[in-house]
């Protein structure tokens, strides 16, 4: 009687774990989201989440009235439109990151569409486990190492790939389908919009892949042909597309035209436009323009050493003609100097680009699709075409690895809402073999192996963060150095490198917040990549941090309101701060320039200028610039 109960709850279970199979087999979304939510879920348990680069701490620093000038909208990196909504709610929770939060949430709904497309077309352990690697290998990006770059790509793709598959696929609810990838492509756009670049190239071979697939597509074994109503029908799709994209870019030109109404916030874009010319992009070597650099501005060793490190505040040294002057210099210099093919190709060696988690993501998902899919000629173009833009970024200047991995994650998602698994087109597909006491399909099994192989390379990251929260304040300090401060680079350690947990910085911090009687510059080489990981990412910044304890020295605040605000309270010349590094209320933190500094000073204000060190704590030197006092003879 036992036995008969045993194999009736047996049973039972059976039928309750199938028929919950059976459910999220038939709905596609909600297996999305559970599957999505799980890895979600992991990454905030285990993980420190942070920011990857300062860039995002900075926007969300303007946002908050960090500057004491009051919450604004006008995002460094964003659009305006996208400021104003979080400014509101802002308002409404004073304490909680809305940027941030909205960051996570784009990341989250983009890998959302990505895997409810590839399920739409079949679930099957071939798909789930698919899913899984895509997001063992991409997620710690979206989830861990937040980057606005990186979310705007994402929104980007997954958007577009919605519109396409509402466009050409979707049987029921294709307006719905549409409008959310419409508007999740427009947010990613507005998040960063130079994304849009590569993202609709991607895009673009998409469209051109449903468009191949539905005019070369049997019906009984024959080839339909093309009536007159498939082909404006195409043109129709492809002229709804276009739109979207001039839709795009007039809602950032609406951004843009909002900052350029008001006075201000037009000056700062102007010069953060000349900034970027320099800061931005590939120098030459300064034996390389010394000769232009002295004849056309009168600069030397010590002005290119300036402009490297973002020192240039100086408007009347550094006009916007010579900044625009120097640009055009530097830019020209590199132009006659053109990397070889085989410089390009080391670059891309070198980085290591080739060899990212999301490269793999790629990797993985192309070979699968070319051994189970008949469209292999579309995914070897996925393939080249990513390699391709990654060369381009090399030649342009712009290597970094939050642009790299926005590449792969656009080009791996396109496979995955390509993929369509034809198990006839393989023997592994149909071999069987007894396991367990049933028939299992073998190319199942072996890509659930895989699977637990790639979850299992996950753990030492858990296990390594641990051990960095035990290590003596010295080494981790060095520790940290080494990992958090290689900005453009992918450094694997970086996701599980706890900061918020335990914070790199905090007695500087601790000594900023209880000296009440001086304002600390923070030079931007020393801190800007540094002081930001020692604040929880979750809560904004305080409102007056920028004003009332510390501001940086040189970085991409340069002229923007806020930081005119902040200088003018602290008695500071908001176009020429350096005429006040000798004030008494003015210190500086500075590991790079400091000499650098006292030596411009010298030059073009008062040549006895003097400077020491106030103290040294975190591995920060604080200086102290000053003149010292001249004695009347008469009195020695």
């Amino acid at each position: 009687m036992q036995e008969v109960t045993a194999l009736q709850k047996e049973k039972t279970t059976g039928l309750k774990l199938g028929s919950i199979a059976s459910m999220l087999a038939a709905h596609p979304l909600l297996l999305a989201f559970l599957i999505n939510l799980a890895a979600f879920l992991i990454k905030i348990l285990f993980y420190d989440i942070k920011y990857e680069v300062s860039d995002d701490y900075i926007n969300d620093a303007v946002l908050s009235g960090a500057f004491g000038n009051g919450y604004d909208p006008h995002l460094l990196f964003g659009n305006v439109i996208i400021g104003y909504v979080l400014v509101f709610l802002y308002k409404l929770i004073p304490v909680v990151s809305f940027y941030f939060i909205m960051l996570l949430a784009l990341g989250f709904a983009s890998v959302t569409a990505v895997l409810y497309l590839l399920f739409k077309k079949k679930v099957n352990t071939i798909t789930v486990c698919i899913a899984i690697v895509f997001l063992a290998l991409v997620t710690d990006d979206l989830y861990v190492l937040l980057q606005f770059t990186k979310v705007a790509a994402a929104a980007g793709i997954a958007g577009g790939l919605l519109i396409l598959h509402g466009l050409w696929e979707a049987k029921k609810h294709k307006i719905l389908i549409t409008l959310v990838g419409s508007v999740l492509m427009i947010t990613g756009s507005m998040v960063r919009s130079s994304t849009i670049y590569f993202f609709a190239a991607f895009l673009g071979l998409q469209f051109l892949c449903y468009m191949v697939v539905h005019f070369t597509r049997k019906e009984n074994g024959k080839r339909v042909k093309a009536s007159k109503k498939d082909i404006a029908g195409a043109l129709l799709k492809l002229c709804l597309c276009v739109a979207l994209i001039g839709l795009m870019f007039a809602i950032n030109s609406v951004g843009e035209y909002i900052n350029s109404h008001d006075e201000k916030y037009r000056e700062f874009n102007e010069y953060h436009s000349l900034r970027t010319a320099i800061t931005d992009k590939s120098r030459p070597e300064f034996n390389d323009v010394e000769a232009r650099y002295e004849d056309e501005l009168g600069f030397d060793i010590l002005d290119y050493v300036m402009l490297g490190l973002w020192n240039f505040g100086d408007r009347d040294v550094y006009s916007d003609e010579a900044l625009q002057k120097a640009a055009e210099i530097n830019s020209s210099t590199v132009a006659q100097n053109p990397k070889s093919i085989d410089n390009v190709f080391n670059v891309v060696f070198d980085r290591g680009e080739l060899n990212y988690p999301a490269a793999f993501a790629l990797y993985i998902t192309v070979l699968l699709s070319l051994v189970l899919d008949k469209k292999r000629l579309y995914y070897l173009l996925l393939v080249a075409t990513s390699f391709l833009m990654l060369l381009g970024f090399v030649v342009y200047g712009r290597t970094v690895y939050r642009v790299e991995w926005g590449v792969y994650f656009c080009a791996a998602s396109c496979v995955l809402a390509a993929f369509d698994y034809d198990e006839n087109l393989t023997k592994l597909g149909t071999m069987k073999k007894k396991l367990f006491g049933k028939e299992r399909g073998m190319l199942a099994f072996y890509t659930v192996i895989f699977v637990i192989i790639i979850m299992f390379t996950r753990v030492p990251k858990i296990i390594n963060e641990f051990t960095l929260l035990a290590d003596p304040a010295d080494e981790y300090k060095t520790n940290f150095d080494n990992t958090m401060l290689r900005s453009g680079e992918y450094v694997s350690s970086k996701v599980s490198f706890p900061t918020v947990k335990r914070k790199p910085s905090p007695d500087l911090i601790e000594y900023i917040e209880n000296d009440t009687e001086h304002y600390y510059f923070i030079d931007f080489n020393t801190g800007i990549q540094d002081l930001y990981f020692d604040y929880d990412p979750w809560i904004r910044p305080e409102q007056g941090l920028f004003c009332d304890e510390y501001g940086y020295f040189g970085s991409c605040t340069m002229r923007h309101p806020g930081e005119i605000y902040s200088l003018e309270k602290n008695g500071c010349d908001p176009y020429n701060p350096f005429k006040n590094l000798t004030n008494e209320n003015i210190y500086l933190v500075d590991n790079w320039g400091a000499f650098y500094k006292a030596e411009y000073m010298r030059r073009y204000y008062n040549p006895d200028v003097q400077l020491e060190v106030v103290a040294e704590i975190d591995g920060y030197k604080i200086w102290k610039f000053y003149i010292p006092e001249v004695v009347p003879e008469n009195e020695t």
